[in-house]
């Protein structure tokens, strides 16, 4: 038996996508597309509020230029100026300095770094750091970083996290 059953479709070429392995994601109406964005944006919004701990603006870099570990050995250099560094501005004291990007990632390898959750009332005692709020897993991210300083963020989701926002919806 040789069905074809269409479940994943092939990105199409006009999207651009810069990476082989950033999966395309897409939902059937405006409404879902907008809460899973609105969704991941709060996310990274507590993140960097929770990580930075700073007034830094970031900005998020457009989901179909991501790029993966894989494709750090293939890319040109000139996809690192044209989209990490198209920003740069001196500092007063002459340095330059790179506004800090972030992207969402749903590969593992690309965030090996999972933050814990330690609760304001633990004493030192059992039970440790949890991995675990409300359910979910405290986010898991990756950096690049130049001279020891991260200038894009990979914050990683699950689809069944976004999935679950939009089940949340009247109507979905």
């Amino acid at each position: 038996m040789n069905h074809q059953i269409n479940i994943i479709g092939i990105c199409p070429e006009t999207l651009l996508f810069q990476s082989s392995y950033v999966p395309l994601i897409s939902f059937k109406n405006e409404e879902h597309k907008k809460a899973a964005e609105d969704y991941i944006t709060g996310e990274a919004n507590k993140f960097f509020d929770d990580i930075l701990l700073t007034d830094q603006e970031v900005k998020p870099l457009a989901y179909p230029l991501l790029i993966t570990e894989l494709d750090f050995e293939k890319i040109d250099i000139s996809y690192f100026y044209e989209n990490l560094f198209d920003d740069l501005e001196r500092k007063p004291d002459g340095k330059l300095e790179a506004k800090i990007k972030w992207g969402i990632t749903f590969d593992v390898k690309c965030a090996p770094i999972e933050l814990g959750y330690l609760s304001p009332k633990y004493d030192g005692f059992y039970p440790s750091i949890a991995y675990t709020n409300n359910g979910r897993p405290h986010r898991r991210y990756g950096t690049i970083d130049i001279n020891g300083k991260p200038v894009f963020y990979y914050i990683y989701f699950t689809l069944q996290e976004i999935l679950d926002v939009i089940k949340q919806l009247p109507n979905s």
